[in-house]
């Protein structure tokens, strides 16, 4: 491990904890513009951080193309564990 890797480790926690709200826009819990800003530029330098917002994106694409075909309790499901994998480390 890089030491600029352990240095933005922190900074890796603060923007995985807020990403599902940065992808999703989700208006109940808005960032304000220097949130969006932060969370923007990290994902423009961290590897992994930027990694994993393009797997929940590729994910959400995947399942709004079969959103017809499978039920809201899967989707809540597949949802909340997105959400748990984008908090934890």
């Amino acid at each position: 491990m890089k030491i600029s890797e352990v240095m933005s480790m922190p900074e890796c926690r603060w923007v995985r904890a807020h990403l599902t709200q940065y992808l999703d826009r989700d208006p109940s819990a808005p960032l304000s513009d220097e949130e969006l800003a932060r969370i923007q530029a990290h994902i423009a330098i961290c590897d992994r951080c930027s990694a994993i917002s393009e797997d929940y994106r590729e994910t959400a694409r995947a399942l709004s193309q079969y959103r017809k075909h499978i039920d809201q309790d899967s989707i809540e499901r597949l949802s909340n564990s997105l959400k748990k994998l984008t908090s934890e480390n």
